[in-house]
């Protein structure tokens, strides 16, 4: 009896010593001295590292040489749109033909292309050496880790300027330095694939 007395009695005169390693109050002060760290920037996503639809990631590679670019364009999106919409073909050739346009068609002056050509002092219809600078120049941009590629979902954000709706086209947006665009790319294939900048 007297020796459990004693060991309490230890314990006891031993608790202000063992109450300097509790935890300390919580109160309106020490929770204003706590730094909390930001939230990191989410990394960039690029055809080669495989969060995005693989047969985007496919295309961009193989087809159009293009590896460092920055994408949007999730599996589970290129599903949805695949067979929630009338498509008259499938992702992978709405986005050749949406690429071809940006690199082919300079009939729009806000175009990609058109933009290049009038940076490169090509004025009226362009010589096939024009042509050549001119694609390059946009290929060297969509290979840029700060361009973006995204497929454009219904009533969200880079929603196109002319306001063609998702839901009768396959829509990209597209930043390359800097700079806003569309590729539109009708899901019926009746109407010819365009592409067209920020006005």
């Amino acid at each position: 009896m007297k020796l459990s007395a004693a060991i309490f009695a230890a314990l006891i005169s031993a608790a202000p010593a063992c109450s300097a390693d509790w935890a300390t109050e919580v109160n309106a002060d020490n929770l204003s001295a706590i730094a909390i760290p930001a939230p990191a920037a989410p990394s960039r996503s690029g055809p080669r590292e495989g969060q995005n639809y693989s047969g985007a990631e496919e295309l961009l590679i193989k087809e159009f040489g293009i590896t460092e670019i920055t994408m949007d364009i999730p599996e589970s999106e290129v599903i949805l749109q695949d067979r929630f919409y009338n498509n008259a073909f499938c992702f992978e050739h709405a986005l050749r033909k949406a690429l071809s346009a940006v690199l082919e068609k300079h009939d729009n002056p806000t175009s990609p292309l058109g933009r290049a050509l009038s940076e490169i002092g090509a004025l009226g219809a362009p010589t096939k050496s024009e042509l050549k600078k001119a694609r390059q120049k946009v290929i060297n941009l969509l290979n840029s880790p700060s361009s973006l590629i995204s497929l454009v979902r219904p009533y969200k954000q880079y929603q196109p300027q002319d306001g063609e709706s998702v839901e009768q086209n396959w829509v990209f947006f597209l930043r390359l330095n800097g700079n806003y665009y569309w590729a539109i790319v009708d899901r019926a294939d009746q109407k010819e694939t365009y592409a067209y900048g920020f006005k």
